[in-house]
């Protein structure tokens, strides 16, 4: 029998995620974007031809999480397509030339508006206004942005004790039934100690999985991790509640280094394993 195939992304869906990438676009959360599109050259779908934005005041930078930027614009691109096939299955609107705009209000919600451009001027076809509830889907935002600044000193402190504590150490093996990972090298004592589970990260799917969601681990090492989830469920913190999200693997030992500060670790180990196409690595929390 064959796998009914995935539901169609809504325009909903799609301007979400396109408030995602813009972010990643940008050095610091915007109150004001604008992207604008023009047909391609073959003419049936819109290209992006720019990007620009507003940002108010005081507003926290983002951190370095590893995405790169042509990547970045080359999902609005092929975002963009998206939207124009989903708006006109949904309302038989299909825009090659214009813009959209999207301005947050004061309260924090969001006004989208897609304006067509041609040689007989401009036409506001669509607006949608998103409140604040519908913008928790949101990965990449300012409150996000804001906790890591806040932890990225002792994120550095941790990771020179934890340089300091290991070196010469030349072998690692891993036990997750009783929750230690042991250290050994040629020139020092072997040593061993009890860690949790941040998070862990593939290759292959370029995903990282918070430990919290990891039900292949006992409960045990993983119970910091869901109470820094439940403490983390406030509007713009999904990265930090969602069980697994999309991201290179410098995002995921960001997030991870985050959490073990959080949670009031010794440091982060970054244990590489192999995967069944790539690699991919556990992130523990060593005490």
């Amino acid at each position: 029998m064959l796998q009914e195939s995935a539901p169609a992304a809504t325009p909903d869906e799609l301007l979400l995620e396109l408030m995602d990438l813009v972010a990643l676009a940008f050095p610091e959360p915007l109150c004001r974007m604008r992207v604008h599109f023009r047909p391609n050259d073959s003419g049936d779908r819109p290209a992006l031809s720019d990007l620009d934005g507003r940002a108010r005041p005081g507003q926290p930078k983002r951190p370095d999480l590893g995405f790169d930027d042509a990547a970045v614009l080359a999902s609005i691109h092929e975002l963009l397509g998206a939207f124009a096939d989903a708006t006109e299955r949904q309302g038989g609107v299909r825009v090659l030339s214009g813009r959209l705009e999207i301005e947050e209000d004061e309260d924090g919600a969001r006004n989208v508006m897609l304006v067509r451009a041609d040689a007989d001027g401009e036409l506001a076809v669509m607006t949608r206004r998103f409140d604040k509830s519908e913008l928790r889907w949101l990965l990449w935002t300012g409150p996000l942005f804001a906790r890591l600044n806040d932890t990225a000193e002792r994120e550095g402190a941790q990771r020179a004790e934890v340089e300091a504590l290991l070196a010469g150490t030349a072998r690692f093996a891993v036990d997750l039934a009783q929750g230690t990972v042991a250290f050994s090298g040629e020139a020092r004592p072997d040593l061993s100690l009890a860690f949790e589970l941040l998070g862990s990260w593939s290759e292959q799917g370029r995903r990282y999985l918070w430990g919290f969601a990891n039900e292949q681990v006992p409960e045990r090492l993983r119970r910091q991790v869901e109470e820094l989830r439940q403490r983390s469920t406030a509007c713009g913190l999904r990265a930090l509640s969602e069980g697994s999200l999309g991201c290179p693997e410098a995002c995921a030992d960001r997030l991870a280094r985050y959490a073990a500060v959080e949670i009031g670790a010794r440091g982060v180990f970054r244990a590489p394993f192999p995967a069944s196409r790539g690699r991919g690595f556990l992130y523990l929390a060593l005490r």
